[in-house]
This record gives C-alpha cells, structure tokens and sequence, in this order.
C-alpha cells in the first residue's frame, strides 16, 4: 500500500473535525513549500548563504511575521506577579 492509498484510508475512518484540521495543515504546508520553491527560483543578484540551518531559518521566518505587542499591552509588574497572571495567586 502506498503512502497515499494510507493517508486515504486513514481519512476514511476519521471523524470530520479532524480532517478539517489534516487538511488545514496540509494547505500551510503546500503554501509554505510554494513560497520557498518561489525564493528559490527567483534570482538573486547578491545571493547569501544563510549560516542557519533550514530549521532555524524556519522559525527565524515565523519570528519575524509574528506582530510583536506593544510593550504598552504588557503590565509593568510581569514577572514580579508572575503567578497572579498565570494562577490568579493574590498579586504583591
């Protein structure tokens, strides 16, 4: 049985929800791949080998269109009352 007649069976027999989850992650993976395939094949005049291994570039990437808040969100106290904020413990 190959690879994709398993994933098919597999999908037989699971429920509903779940598969609308596989195929959400199957769509971010295909548009990430697309986007990588796209950087890749477009030249570069300048082109710098990334010291990072393909991991860390991964996540560098999901780092840096991740929003960062505004440190005005942010209480001035955090880690003083670090446990209020996760455990609702009385605040110091």
């Amino acid at each position: 049985m190959s690879d994709r007649e398993q994933l098919i069976h597999e999908l037989d027999q699971t429920p509903d929800i779940l598969v609308r989850e596989v195929l959400n992650f199957l769509l971010f993976i295909k548009s990430r791949t697309n986007q990588a395939d796209t950087q890749e094949s477009s030249p570069n005049p300048n082109p710098v080998k990334s010291p990072l291994p393909n991991y860390l570039s991964f996540i560098d990437q999901l780092n840096s269109e991740t929003p960062v808040e505004s440190p005005t969100n942010l209480p001035k106290d955090f880690a003083k009352n670090l446990d209020h904020y996760l455990y609702g413990s009385a605040k110091e």
